[in-house]
């Protein structure tokens, strides 16, 4: 790769970075209702999909609706900071820093972005800290960290297949 592709990708790698980190700063400054709004957008098709098939009503469809509420908030949690996880990371194999760094530095920035982000939503009206969503925040990250390293991994082995094959003609 020429070093204008590669000063390209790394800006573009970078910029991606921090927009998800806005992202994610925007969506914990909701208060409580706006992110309750959001979560029952996704949720709610979802939840009248299911209680009709089923046939749930009274308490039933009410646990039901906790659950699936409580499911996509949390699933939305990990999967925006397995994205961030992902993209830090992807900047470090950018620069080609090596792995034994990059890795615990991507998983410890992305930690931290998850404490500052719970403690920013303790000041939002009806927000809250919770270790619980530290915790499944750095799991997101340590998540996209994986599936990078096992998609530059298939990358690697397809290059090396297409190569050898192409040898052979």
């Amino acid at each position: 790769m020429n070093i204008k592709k590669l000063i390209a990708l790394r800006t573009v790698l970078i910029m991606l970075t921090i927009a998800v980190m806005v992202v994610i700063f925007m969506l914990s400054a909701d208060n409580a209702d706006e992110s309750n709004a959001k979560s029952d957008l996704i949720s709610g098709s979802l939840i009248k999909t299911v209680l009709a098939f089923f046939h749930l009503e009274g308490e039933k469809a009410e646990i039901f609706i906790d659950n699936c509420v409580m499911i996509v908030r949390k699933t939305a949690h990990f999967t925006e900071y397995a994205v961030l996880g992902f993209l830090i990371f992807s900047v470090f194999e950018s620069f080609f820093i090596k792995r034994k760094i990059a890795i615990p530095v991507s998983l410890c920035s992305g930690a931290l972005y998850a404490v500052s982000d719970e403690i920013h939503q303790s000041f939002v009206p009806g927000r809250s800290c919770q270790i619980s969503d530290m915790l499944l925040d750095s799991a997101g990250v340590m998540t996209g960290i994986i599936m990078l390293i096992v998609f530059i991994a298939i990358i690697k082995k397809y290059r090396k297949n297409s190569q050898s094959a192409d040898g052979l003609i």
